[in-house]
């Protein structure tokens, strides 16, 4: 699992690719090194041997070293294998995805879940509980994710729309003691048409929460609260994987917190009755 996350992590610096690279051109060198001494001979220094450690999951430079020590036989036996058998350009292409997604999956969650409020989690759990209805407005690929998560919603009895553009005759017709709760999805929180509608949707006093990735966004000011999704400096294609990875999982973890606290009111409910 290191060895693998060091092959195909995406966010890594200039200095922290060429550690990585060193380490698994001369792996044997490794178990003779600290900290100090890999970092000359990578022309690097010892702080950014450490970060590296720790972006990687480990504690530290020796946490490292043991860790990678349990692996090296694998990675020993991937390269006899390699040199027996050769591969192709397209084996490796084909190799690198397989194995490469998994960690932007990760990379994605986790960066998203370090960045996440519980009190702010609570608050807007809170506000869907009371809700009569839950909108999610997206469009383009947040629109499908919006219709994802509103299917799993109303499983459970949550009451959850769908939405790509505005409803106005929607909005007009919502009785007034009616309670509404609206989603936006902006990773940039400058798309035009997501910004329109929040705007339309606060001229009925409806409350709006703003996920995206960007806090000074002109879709901020507009919402109630907001979640902070993940953003990568990827490539725009590929940005787009941790981009939705993010969304998902803010919606699932607000999901998590709606069944818990069901399956509570629900015990305490078969207690009384007992």
């Amino acid at each position: 699992m290191l060895i693998h996350k060091m092959k195909y992590m995406s966010n890594l610096t200039v200095q922290e690719q060429h550690i990585i690279d060193y380490i698994l051109e001369h792996p044997e060198k490794l178990f003779d090194l600290t900290a100090n001494e890999l970092a000359k001979v990578t022309f690097t220094s010892s702080s950014t041997i450490i970060r590296l450690c720790k972006k990687l999951g480990t504690k530290g430079f020796p946490d490292f070293q043991i860790k990678f020590a349990l692996e090296y036989k694998d990675l020993q036996l991937e390269k006899y294998q390699r040199s027996s058998h050769g591969s192709l350009n397209e084996d490796k292409v084909i190799h690198k995805s397989i194995h490469s997604l998994p960690f932007m999956y990760e990379e994605a969650i986790y960066e998203t879940q370090k960045m996440l409020h519980y009190e702010r989690i609570t608050k807007i759990v809170n506000w869907i509980k009371n809700a009569d209805r839950v909108n999610i407005y997206g469009v383009d690929a947040n629109y499908y994710i919006a219709q994802q998560i509103c299917a799993r919603w109303n499983e459970f009895g949550i009451n959850a729309l769908a939405f790509n553009s505005i409803n106005k005759h929607y909005l007009v017709n919502i009785k007034q003691k009616e309670r509404h709760i609206s989603f936006v999805i902006s990773h940039s929180g400058n798309n035009k048409a997501i910004i329109d509608i929040a705007q339309m949707i606060k001229l009925y006093n409806q409350k709006v929460i703003a996920v995206t990735g960007n806090e000074k966004s002109e879709l901020i000011p507009l919402a109630d609260d907001y979640i902070k999704s993940y953003t990568s400096s990827e490539q725009f294609a590929l940005s787009k994987i941790f981009n939705n990875t993010s969304t998902q999982y803010i919606f699932d973890v607000l999901y998590l917190h709606l069944l818990d606290d069901m399956n509570l009111i629900s015990q305490k409910k078969l207690i009384d009755e007992i």
